[in-house]
């Protein structure tokens, strides 16, 4: 189930970028995660309460828990804000790269050939994807531009290693329950941060046109973050982050069907390379 979980993330995610894009070209991105933090308390609460979770797991879970709010989401929101996201974008979704290393220490995961070989061509392909065709030079001389990428993927990469290693000895329910509460002081935080006033929630029916892309942005954000946690739970972290990541490629497959879009060259490599990679990693893992 844990490779079915990493494809079900990796849709959600596609869905939650591509209307997240849209809200950050007139919306803060702490906006945006403030309705992420809602929507987490509405689901993930709920969804742990009935599957059930042993309550003392809580204690151990909450630093964690706290810490995936911060890097893993917060920071994620902000990083893919800045600067052009054709750029931020394809060297974040470098991120399984760095969850491999740090799991390979905190977590004493260790791949065999063939998975190493399958987990590449997986990352090899999103890459591919992601990379931009035409790169705004004058942006990519600012390396604060590459260096937020950079950022984004090492803090994902070690706060998923962190949360992989807790989940493993409570459970990936006990870890939503807790993160679902985490978020939401880190979201107050960031909405100040920002300068971002509460009282513009008000008219969020109102406005509803306004805000309409990071609701459902975020909304999507929090089912892909069920799906991960649970295929955290059931996998190793090096095996799910490389099957988490591969959104670009599903972002091109539902922009060909839905929106008529031509698959370059590029990209089709780019999606021949993903789908090898995964039916590799399926068909090997034990």
């Amino acid at each position: 189930m844990g490779i079915i979980f990493g494809l079900l993330a990796a849709l959600s995610a596609a869905t939650s970028f591509t209307l997240l894009k849209k809200s950050f070209s007139n919306l803060a991105p702490s906006v945006a995660f403030l309705f992420d933090a809602g929507f987490g308390l509405l689901i993930w609460i709920p969804f742990a309460l009935i599957v059930g979770f042993n309550l003392n797991n809580l204690p151990l879970v909450l630093l964690f828990a706290l810490i995936s709010a911060f890097l893993s989401e917060a920071f994620v929101f902000y990083v893919l804000s800045k600067g052009e996201i054709s750029i931020t974008g394809t060297i974040f979704s470098s991120y399984p790269i760095y969850t491999i290393l740090f799991s390979l220490f905190i977590n004493n995961e260790r791949l065999l050939p063939w998975h190493w070989f399958f987990v590449g061509l997986t990352i090899l392909g999103t890459l591919i994807v992601s990379f931009p065709d035409k790169i705004n030079k004058q942006e990519l001389k600012k390396k604060a531009i590459i260096l937020w990428g950079v950022a984004g993927a090492i803090a994902v990469g070690l706060s998923d290693s962190l949360s992989k290693n807790v989940i493993d000895k409570t459970s990936a329910e006990a870890f939503l329950f807790a993160l679902a509460f985490a978020q939401v002081p880190v979201a107050l935080i960031y909405l100040r941060l920002e300068k971002q006033k509460l009282g513009q929630f008000k008219n969020t029916i109102q406005h509803f046109k306004r805000y309409q892309y990071a609701i459902f942005g975020s909304l999507f954000n929090i089912v892909c973050v069920l799906f991960l946690w649970l295929a955290f739970q059931d996998t190793l972290a090096s095996i799910a982050s490389p099957l988490t990541a591969i959104y670009p490629g599903i972002m091109i497959i539902l922009a060909y069907f839905f929106l008529k879009e031509r698959i370059k060259l590029k990209e089709l490599i780019g999606l021949i390379t993903i789908i090898i990679g995964v039916i590799g990693i399926s068909y090997f893992y034990v």
